[in-house]
């Protein structure tokens, strides 16, 4: 079975970047350390705009992902992060080839 991953991209609305920050980040460590199907998860913001998050997940496989939107921190962070979120955008993605 070949790897899944999703490219997520956040604007945020003004002024919600500091504690959006630390729900994300709690969320991915989170998705890590606990969930066996999730090999990575990486938070980065946009150099120019630090209002614009994204993230890159990469699962065992797609039904990693559902199995993560179940779990008690991510439904946390949605419902804490969900009135800081203007936009979002989930790329899903096949994972070809993975370089460490």
């Amino acid at each position: 079975m070949s790897q899944f991953a999703i490219f997520v991209t956040i604007k945020l609305k003004p002024g919600t970047a500091d504690a959006f920050q630390a729900l994300i980040e709690e969320n991915a460590e989170a998705a890590v350390r606990d969930e066996a199907d999730c090999l990575q998860f990486q938070v980065l913001t946009a150099e120019d705009d630090p209002e614009t998050y994204f993230f890159y997940e990469v699962y065992t496989g797609a039904e990693g992902l559902e199995k993560h939107r179940e779990t008690p921190h991510y439904r946390k962070y949605m419902a804490a992060a969900e009135d800081m979120i203007a936009e979002r955008s989930i790329q899903r993605c096949d994972l070809l080839a993975a370089h460490p």
